[in-house]
């Protein structure tokens, strides 16, 4: 039987949860580790781009650190107000395609806002999710040898000047929402709701 074991972060800086990320990754693919793991944390401010990146997407202005992955998706901002979930898995374990798995994660986010009355969909040819007042949750992956890394974000309660100063995700349409937009709701029981639909999945 698949075992996930999760860990709470609190709040990180990024590049610890990369030297987490690669120590878990490494334990994976090279040393037969057979339990899944799920990273739940918050960030200090850092922008950070993936593989899909075009020059007017960037920054205009210096509000946070700017790092390079080697992840899919393209620009991205992660800070205080937002939660964001590293699923460290093998989709070979759970019988899952990267498309596959792209649409589970997207389903964990739409029925945990879901359980809060806040509509979230998907929209035709974009990853993520939405609401009518903009995009609410971000997914950035990669995978190696069926080994996932990195995940998805949804905001909380995130100042929308960060992401007013770039592209998001390639997104002509730079309208942002937070789940406090919708309803006054405690971090704490945004989090153990996630917690119990990612449970269900993992």
């Amino acid at each position: 039987m698949l075992k996930t074991k999760f860990i709470f972060l609190g709040l990180s800086k990024y590049r610890e949860f990369l030297e987490l990320q690669e120590k878990l990754t490494e334990k994976k693919l090279y040393k037969g580790d057979k339990n899944s793991y799920i990273i739940i944390t918050e960030h200090y401010p850092i922008y950070t781009l993936g593989k899909r990146i075009n020059r007017e997407d960037l920054p205009r202005k210096n509000l946070a650190p700017v790092l390079k992955l080697d992840r899919g998706g393209g620009i991205t901002f992660h800070g205080f107000g937002q939660i964001v979930v590293y699923p460290i898995i093998n989709l070979k374990e759970y019988k899952l395609s990267l498309k596959e798995y792209i649409w589970t994660l997207e389903d964990i986010m739409i029925k945990t806002l879901g359980i809060f009355r806040i509509e979230a969909y998907r929209r035709n040819g974009l990853i993520g999710v939405f609401t009518d007042r903009g995009k609410i949750g971000f997914i950035g992956v990669k995978v190696s040898k069926f080994i996932t890394n990195f995940g998805f974000s949804i905001n909380y309660d995130v100042d929308k000047k960060f992401f007013e100063n770039i592209n998001p995700c390639g997104l002509g349409d730079k309208k942002i929402a937070n789940v406090r937009d919708f309803i006054d709701i405690s971090k704490e029981r945004f989090i153990n709701r996630l917690y119990t639909e990612l449970k269900n999945y993992f």
